[in-house]
């Protein structure tokens, strides 16, 4: 038995229908807005506004001086806090001794810093790169030709394992598996 297929039933459309489609289509849809809805306008006279804007320079300057009052509590409360609430009397024999001794370490402070710098830049030219002996050069030298030409060999010995020797293994796995 022959499988019947069903064709889509077309829809035939007369003139009028094909170009009242045809208009619909060819414009634009209209946009519909939606409006909010109008508010009343509220005329103020020019003495409300005058009187508004001074209620709101009044209440900023207000403001102003509550937070310039709060941060000298603030800052007061903290040096309060902080200070120290004793204080001692320094005699004058006191005072000079401690004024000698900060003007005596200063000044050797000073000396220090200037022999430091002047050490600094008088030997920089003294200190001259140690150089080898001949035999200690030779044996250098020996010594890191031998290392490289090891690491060379264990790279290439490494290699070859790698990529040769799995080759055969996987080659020999195939005449193992018929038999």
């Amino acid at each position: 038995m022959p499988v019947e297929e069903k064709q889509p039933t077309t829809l035939r459309l007369s003139p009028d229908e094909v170009q009242k489609s045809v208009e619909r289509l060819s414009r634009p849809p209209r946009r519909e807005w939606e409006l909010k809805p109008l508010v009343e306008k509220r005329l103020i006279t020019l003495k409300e506004l005058e009187q508004q804007i001074k209620h709101l320079y009044d209440d900023s300057l207000a403001r102003r001086q509550r937070e310039h009052e709060e941060i000298a509590r603030q800052m007061k409360a903290d040096i309060l806090k902080n200070s120290i609430l004793t204080t001692t009397r320094i005699n004058s024999e006191d005072e000079a001794r401690m004024v000698s001794r900060l003007y005596e370490e200063s000044i050797q402070l000073r000396e220090r810093n200037f022999a430091e710098l002047y050490h600094r830049l008088t030997s920089l030219h003294a200190k001259v790169a140690k150089k080898l002996t001949p035999e200690t050069e030779k044996t250098l030298t020996q010594h890191l030709y031998q290392e490289g030409m090891q690491r060379e060999r264990d790279k290439h010995i490494a290699l070859y394992e790698k990529f040769v020797l799995n080759r055969r293994i996987q080659a020999a796995r195939p005449a193992e598996l018929e038999s």
